[in-house]
């Protein structure tokens, strides 16, 4: 690519932005960027501005990059850059502003390496995770293998200080705060894992060599204040799809009836269309609350509670609080709000869609709001798009706003452990 190419999009082509001028990249950051200006946000918002050298930068970039799933774009940084200190083998992590339900491993988590009949494997462990299992040398999920045929690698710590080490006889390298203890899996690669999930780093004993000696600083990260930036369309906007209710709960987790099997009653058009095309959570939980989908889906609330009393309401699942009477979620089978009847009936949502829209965001944002980064505010975001939602399920004052407030307190006002 040309000088004059550079000038006029410069995120394109890494060897550009290596070459660049950090400041006038920020600066000039509204104008476009596509992957490249994706990659070149997050690093910053991840990194921070220290004022590092190229070589160093160019490993934000390719962390940046794998991160976001821009192989090809991480592959072009360590082409233009051959002396970056470290690359990132692989890495299941949640990026800075992407508010995914996983991963997600904040509070109690362990990532352990196991060896295979002809290969070895990372198992991550976390509170509100389920059990992932990993090819080590490729990040490539796997199925969880057989009993016994997993064997827990003993590992050794490293013969000398470990890359991002706070010895003094270190590298002089940035990092992440979180980045401590890793695993040492031999060949200058390590495994670190906290809150926003796991990374295999690989350290470059070439350019390491020279590099100056001193122990990893977190500052930069710990004061990192940019935003990032991402591409239009890409992260989660818009109406909520089958594909992003499976993301969040798991497709086996999802009950969807299809169309010829609603019962008549339920009259409400653009209901039957969300419960056969898009779907409902099995199972939803957070602090001391849960969801459970009714077992006798869509069958009159009255059934249940003939004390509810609206013969229009059908049955779609049950909330239990933990610590007050259980509350019975029904949908009205001619207008498709969403009630839910505990002493006495009440609105709880507009329409099925904003209903699951709070139970998938509650999931969604969890991990940031416990974890957030130092550029990120996890619970702003999360009220500002669960406001958005559904405007008047939250209005104050208004009965639905009080249940919705407890429930969205399990990560808003609580801790990962629900105290």
């Amino acid at each position: 690519m040309s000088e004059d190419q550079d000038s006029r999009c410069p995120f394109d082509d890494p060897a550009a932005v290596l070459r660049a001028d950090r400041a006038a990249l920020r600066g000039g950051a509204a104008g476009g960027g596509g992957i490249g200006r994706e990659v070149f946000t997050q690093a910053e918002a991840v990194f921070g501005r220290a004022d590092v050298g190229r070589a160093e930068f160019a490993s934000w970039l390719h962390f940046a990059a794998t991160v976001l799933g821009h192989h090809d774009y991480a592959a072009r940084v360590a082409e233009a850059e051959p002396g970056l200190p470290w690359r990132t083998v692989w890495a299941w992590w949640r990026p800075v502003g992407a508010y995914v339900a996983e991963p997600n491993l904040s509070g109690d988590h362990t990532a352990e390496v196991y060896d295979l009949d002809g290969g070895a494997a990372v198992k991550v462990w976390a509170l509100w995770c389920e059990d992932a299992w990993f090819d080590l040398e490729t990040g490539r999920r796997l199925p969880a293998p057989a009993d016994g045929a997993a064997v827990e690698r003993e590992v050794e710590d490293p013969d000398g200080p470990w890359l991002f080490d706070a010895y003094e006889e270190s590298r002089a390298l940035n990092c992440p705060g979180t980045w401590e203890e890793p695993v040492p899996l031999g060949g200058g690669r390590y495994l670190y894992a906290e809150a926003r999930g796991v990374v295999v780093v690989e350290e470059n004993a070439a350019a390491l060599a020279d590099w100056p000696r001193g122990t990893a600083d977190s500052s930069s990260w710990a004061s990192a204040e940019d935003t990032p930036w991402f591409r239009p369309g890409t992260r989660g906007s818009g109406p909520l799809t089958a594909a992003g209710l499976a993301r969040t709960f798991g497709d086996a987790w999802v009950t969807r009836v299809p169309a010829d099997e609603l019962p008549d009653a339920l009259e409400h058009p653009a209901t039957r269309e969300f419960l056969s095309g898009v779907g409902l959570p099995r199972h939803w939980a957070a602090g001391v609350s849960s969801f459970e989908v009714a077992p006798e889906l869509l069958r009159p609330l009255t059934a249940q509670a003939p004390e509810a009393g609206d013969e229009d309401l059908l049955h779609l699942g049950t909330f239990d609080f933990g610590y007050t009477d259980p509350g019975l979620v029904g949908v009205h089978r001619v207008t498709g709000a969403v009630h839910m009847y505990q002493e006495s009936v009440i609105p709880l949502a507009r329409d099925l869609a904003s209903f699951v829209g709070f139970l998938d965001g509650v999931r969604r944002y969890m991990g940031a709001c416990w974890s957030s980064y130092p550029a990120e505010d996890g619970i702003g975001d999360f009220r500002e798009a669960m406001a958005a939602l559904d405007p008047g399920a939250l209005a104050d004052g208004s009965p639905s706003a009080e249940t919705w407030e407890h429930l969205f307190a399990a990560i808003t006002e609580l801790s990962v452990y629900g105290y």
